[in-house]
């Protein structure tokens, strides 16, 4: 499918085609005028869109997008093999779509953002008919529930890869050797939804490192991506030139190229991860991240799950995945489960766990002198925090990020949500 995208950035071009749409009218032309647009105005929140305007058939349309959620979303359209496609808006944005005159039908407006769509974000617009147009599509209270229920008896879907798992290292003159090639492949994040990811070793997240305080490792970088990349070790102590920031600490590593990062492990036990430092909006949206475990060599639990969290152009997941595809974290009565959370996207998620308490012992990788005890813990970009969750009650318990729109919507839950099985 070829794609057609109109990108103007500025609010001044959204109120500048408004004004050219607003003279036609005034000067008679009408929507329908030789050099007239009709207006339709488009906003976006989580997770809805609602639409306001006329669409008469023939006429170019120009759509006035405006993001008022607090994710980042887009708009997109569909026609004769053709994509009609806004950027990615921040929380506030607008852009101006330009869309050819259409012939009469009914048109799927929808956000591209993965995971969106399925969230609720769509709408009809319709063309013709005296110029009638969409707006919010309410579901029935039946519908509503059949779709709930639909989503949580698919979990936990399969998908096509499975990322994080941990990375054995080659053992050379007494280093730990660790291979990681970037490329892009198409990822799968929830059933049937594949996104062109920025993957290490071909999965999202990339391989888990786990090393210990002493160690010496090797980190070679193969770059197979078509742009170029680098890899930064996110809270490691680590030397200068080994820091992975391009034209800082090194030039970046090109398409083709390779490099290798060397270093002794200095800090004690604690939660890591490592991801691109090059073009890091898009490169480590689009997975380009990992976990980097420092072990402790006398654990203080019975069992550990690495939870990733990220934002982006793969919608919103743990793992890699968003739900039904996420991975249940299983657990037995009464045992000490440690959880370290990771957040590598560019929104806060205040993670809940229905049921029980979490303890919270590190920060950062930072050990904490005097743990405290908590429900929700709120993960800010770039940080990491360890708890445990010590089951009482047997039973599923639900578990998700309590930005609810990061979790569920009318058409059922979706993205951040897993559950806790105590067994």
């Amino acid at each position: 499918m070829s794609r057609a995208v109109s990108r103007a950035v500025t609010v001044g071009s959204v109120l500048a085609a408004l004004s050219l749409v607003a003279a036609a009218c005034s000067s008679g032309g009408g929507p329908g005028g030789a050099g007239g647009a009709a207006a339709i105005e488009v906003v976006l929140t989580e997770f809805k869109v609602t639409t306001s305007g006329q669409a008469p058939v023939g006429t170019p349309l120009s759509f006035a997008v405006r993001n008022d959620g607090g994710a980042p979303h887009s708009l997109a359209l569909e026609h004769d093999g053709t994509t009609y496609e806004t950027a990615v808006l921040n929380a506030g944005g607008s852009e101006a779509l330009q869309v050819p005159g259409l012939p009469a039908g009914t048109y799927t407006l929808y956000c591209s953002v993965p995971g969106h769509r399925e969230a609720g974000m769509e709408v009809q617009l319709t063309v013709g008919a005296g110029g009638a147009h969409g707006g919010t599509q309410a579901l029935s209270p039946e519908e509503m529930d059949r779709l709930h229920r639909e989503g949580v008896e698919a979990f936990p879907a399969k998908t096509d890869g499975l990322g994080g798992q941990v990375l054995a290292p080659k053992i050379v003159d007494g280093v730990k050797v660790f291979e990681l090639t970037t490329v892009v492949v198409p990822w799968e994040v929830s059933p049937g939804e594949r996104v062109d990811a920025y993957a290490f070793n071909g999965v999202v997240p990339g391989p888990e490192i786990r090393v210990r305080r002493g160690d010496r490792i090797r980190v070679v970088l193969h770059n197979q991506m078509p742009e170029s990349t680098s890899i930064h070790f996110h809270g490691l102590t680590v030397p200068n030139d080994m820091d992975g920031v391009p034209y800082i600490n090194q030039d970046p590593v090109r398409t083709g190229e390779s490099f290798t990062y060397a270093f002794t492990i200095k800090d004690p036990p604690g939660t890591h991860m490592y991801h691109s430092h090059h073009n890091a909006t898009v490169q480590v949206g689009r997975g380009l991240l990992g976990s980097f475990v420092i072990e402790d060599p006398r654990p203080a639990w019975d069992a550990e799950h690495t939870l990733v969290l990220n934002d982006g152009p793969l919608g919103y997941t743990i793992n890699g995945k968003g739900f039904p595809a996420t991975a249940p974290v299983v657990a037995k009565l009464g045992e000490d489960v440690l959880i370290r959370f990771l957040n590598e996207g560019q929104q806060f998620h205040p993670m809940h766990l229905h049921g029980f308490h979490f303890r919270v012992v590190a920060r950062d990788g930072i050990p904490l002198q005097q743990p405290y005890v908590l429900d929700t813990v709120t993960v800010a970009p770039g940080e990491r925090w360890d708890v445990i969750a010590t089951p009482t009650i047997k039973g599923i318990w639900a578990f998700h990020c309590h930005v609810l729109s990061h979790a569920e919507s009318e058409h059922g839950m979706h993205g951040m949500v897993t559950v806790m099985v105590v067994e």
